[in-house]
């Protein structure tokens, strides 16, 4: 099991607690639905909804507003669909990798973050189906950021998760992007679960992910994992990002990496397919 659990004692450990085990009950009755018949329904011409996902949705939800009732929710499923006048707002997407889980494919997860004043305060991503458990709380202000993760990979060495939405101009994007990058890194994956990306990429089992204009359900939760364990997540101008409420229902672009030299180098990447 690869994990990065908050510190005990640490902030936000009693709701850390509550969303893991929310996502560990989910993952269980998850595993009893994987490579199963689901009825399943199109969203768009791509992207599948299953009644595994609802299923799982509801009891992930159910565990948070039982124990945090004061608490906003915004849950991929709906049916809330703007920002909750609440300080604290839970995010779920409660199987992230729709279509891979649909279709007997094991690299999915669950997503679960926590935001304070519209800013990330706790985040956790749980595969289901290996049990992999990835759980990061924001530091306290003031805190000395995390070590560095480790010698850089260099990008001919690298493998690199690229990300967009569902629509034809992102495949055409993505499309540009694999080109680019080509014959440039070692792979590039088009996995369809940004969150479990996202936290393959904050231990290491990625090197980098580029995302253009994902969701902030998606990604908003994995881009904390990445800084909490010293990488470094980029805008398209080049400061570092920080998810915010105020991107939600927008389309969020960055780049993200262990290493800040190859984050800044897919950075330019991601601009020169952007200008097309």
């Amino acid at each position: 099991m690869s994990e990065s659990q908050p510190r005990p004692g640490g902030a936000w450990e009693a709701q850390a607690a509550v969303a893991l085990g929310c996502a560990r009950s989910a993952g269980a009755y998850l595993r009893t639905q994987f490579g199963a018949a689901s009825p399943r329904r199109y969203q768009g011409a791509h992207d599948v909804q299953l009644a595994a996902d609802v299923e799982a949705q509801r009891r992930i939800v159910a565990g948070l507003t039982e124990r945090f009732p004061g608490y906003g929710v915004l849950a991929e499923e709906g049916p809330v669909r703007r920002w909750p006048d609440a300080e604290h707002v839970w995010l779920v997407d409660p199987l992230d990798g729709t279509n891979n889980f649909g279709y007997g494919i094991a690299h999915c997860a669950i997503s679960i973050s926590l935001f304070r004043r519209r800013r990330p305060v706790l985040a956790l991503v749980v595969d289901p189906l290996l049990r992999r458990e990835f759980v990061a709380v924001e530091p306290p202000s003031g805190e000395p950021p995390a070590a560095p993760p480790g010698p850089c990979v260099p990008l001919r060495r690298s493998t690199i998760s690229l990300v967009t939405n569902y629509s034809a101009a992102g495949r055409v994007w993505g499309d540009r992007m694999s080109e680019a990058l080509g014959g440039k890194c070692k792979r590039v994956t088009s996995l369809w679960a940004p969150a479990l990306d996202l936290a393959l990429v904050s231990c290491g089992q990625l090197d980098g992910m580029i995302c253009h204009e994902g969701d902030l359900l998606d990604v908003g939760g994995g881009t904390l994992l990445v800084r909490a364990a010293g990488g470094h997540v980029l805008d398209l101008s080049g400061e570092p990002f920080h998810a915010h409420g105020s991107m939600y229902r927008r389309p969020v672009s960055f780049v993200a990496a262990r290493d800040e030299r190859l984050a800044r180098e897919l950075l330019e990447y991601a601009r020169t397919a952007a200008a097309g």
